[in-house]
């Protein structure tokens, strides 16, 4: 009885153990918490670093957009000079003809919700000449006020302010499209994380065998000593012996592989130099929580889901395409208005004062047509605009589909894993009553020593299913908590999260910002 009871908490803990062999002599820290894994985790891995500068970027194009409109200040300076070849005119005082002249022009354009390009200038002009004039030098000068309002094509706020809704859709979209690699980071990070711990304990449960196995083997050696057995029954234990220090080789290279994962999704350790810190992790949950009802978590999930709803930006998006293709085959028809006050005189001041005091004025009023012939080029741009809002509606249909599909299987494999762990922990404690009977009859000569290495390999068995019941269990746990969602707060976070990742990464307070920032070093 004794020995059973020693058997069974030697197998308990190598289901829970948070014991692990170093790489190589690394520093020993403390247990890593899962909380902390993953804290690390979103603040540090690489891969979400650099998803991290498509929402930066998308609120950058809201700024460019909106930029279109921004005030455009303009200035030009011009200096001419004429000589004709010869006098053309009896008029003319000089016998080659020669002029100057100087222009000075500023103004402003700004471009408005409309589609109306408005623009407001001054100009200031010298001429002089050694021939005959009314004034020399001749100053002129003018202001004025120009408009061009498409009416057609490009006009009214709907189409001129949609490019500006598109970028702040797709800022959206993007937005989205993080969230959900910030789920996906968190589940890799959870998996990695009982992965570590399956492997720890898988590594403990083959070691407890081990120290069976030697036991078993001490009592034949004592038992051939005392002329019991025979040399069979001592070889085939220590046959047994090796095996098992074969399989926890094994073991704890799982180990190693599985600490490295952990790393690698954590991001703050360098593989391009020697791992001087060791990593410990929890143990393995003894309990799962139950499920909640398959509709209900069905429902959850293409209410919460984030790649649906950067889908429905997708399609957004693709009807804005369309409505702006649509336009683009409409007339070209722009109204354009003018009007300029002028003044003149010998020197500028004058002539200006002039402009302001309307001594002249021109105004014009019109309209312009311009027509591509047939609009080929538009009409087939407009045909790929509504097949791309059609693409968009069956996709955003088939990710909800997806994600129905997925939370169906994941919390299948949750339900099957639950009482899969049931299974094999009764397996268990039946494999290990017949493991006894048969180590107690062997005891007492009644079975061959053959027997009792069956059961113990039985019992072996019953124990790494139960432990593989358990960490599939989790795996599918932490699937079905990232698909329906509720993988932020089983972790005690929320969406304002999202927030803080949404903007440009600083590489400097990054662990590896040396690494980072000087490859070569």
């Amino acid at each position: 009885m004794c020995s059973r009871l020693l058997i069974t908490l030697t197998f308990i803990s190598a289901c829970f153990t948070n014991a692990s062999e170093p790489e190589t002599t690394p520093v020993s820290i403390e247990s890593l918490s899962l909380n902390k894994a993953i804290k690390d985790a979103l603040a540090n891995n690489l891969e979400l670093i650099i998803q991290r500068y498509a929402p930066a970027d998308a609120l950058d194009d809201i700024i460019r957009e909106k930029a279109v409109f921004d005030t455009t200040l303009f200035g030009t300076a011009s200096l001419s000079e004429r000589q004709a070849a010869a006098s053309s005119s009896s008029l003319d005082s000089a016998s080659i003809p020669e002029s100057e002249t100087r222009r000075a022009r500023i103004g402003a354009e700004k471009r408005i919700s409309t589609g109306a390009n408005i623009t407001i200038e001054s100009d200031l002009t010298r001429s002089s000449s050694n021939n005959n004039a009314v004034r020399n030098p001749d100053y002129g000068s003018g202001i004025g006020i120009s408009i061009r309002q498409p009416l057609l094509k490009d006009a009214w706020a709907r189409v001129n302010l949609a490019p500006i809704a598109r970028a702040k859709t797709s800022a959206e979209q993007s937005l989205f499209v993080l969230r959900s690699n910030i789920l996906d980071v968190i589940a890799d990070t959870e998996i990695a994380y009982w992965n570590l711990a399956y492997a720890q304990a898988e590594r403990t449960l083959i070691a407890s065998s081990i120290e069976l196995a030697e036991t078993l083997l001490e009592e034949n050696r004592e038992r051939k000593r005392l002329g019991i057995v025979t040399p069979l029954e001592v070889l085939q234990a220590e046959t047994e012996l090796v095996n098992q220090q074969e399989d926890i080789i094994q073991a704890e290279r799982a180990i190693e592989d599985a600490k490295d994962a952990l790393r690698r999704i954590m991001g703050n350790t360098s593989f391009l130099n020697p791992l001087l810190e060791d990593i410990t992790v929890a143990k393995l949950p003894e309990s799962i929580a139950p499920l909640r009802d398959i509709q209900t978590v069905i429902a959850e999930t293409i209410r919460t889901d984030a790649d649906a709803a950067a889908s429905e930006r997708a399609l957004e998006v693709a009807r804005i395409n369309a409505m702006l293709a649509e336009d683009e085959t409409r007339l070209d028809l722009d109204l354009i208005a003018g009007l300029d006050y002028s003044g003149r005189d010998q020197d500028g001041e004058t002539a200006y004062r002039g402009a302001l005091n309307a001594d002249g004025y021109n105004w014009n009023l019109g309209m312009e047509l311009r027509l591509p012939w047939g609009h080929r080029d538009a009409h087939a741009r407009t045909r790929q605009a509504q097949r791309g809002i059609e693409r968009a509606t069956v996709r955003l249909y088939d990710i909800k589909q997806q994600k129905a599909f997925a939370a169906r299987n994941a919390w299948r494999a949750v339900n099957t894993g639950l009482k899969r762990i049931e299974v094999t922990r009764q397996a268990l404690r039946l494999n290990q009553e017949s493991f006894e009977q048969e180590r107690a009859r062997y005891g007492s000569g009644i079975v061959a020593y053959r027997r009792v290495l069956e059961a113990q390999r039985d019992f072996d068995r019953a124990k790494s299913n139960y432990l593989s019941a358990i960490i599939d269990t989790l795996r599918a746990n932490v699937r079905l908590s990232r698909v329906d969602g509720t993988i932020l707060a089983r972790n005690n976070y929320d969406w304002q999260l999202a927030d803080t990742l949404s903007t440009e990464p600083e590489i400097e307070s990054h662990p590896l910002s040396a690494s980072i920032l000087n490859p070569d070093s």
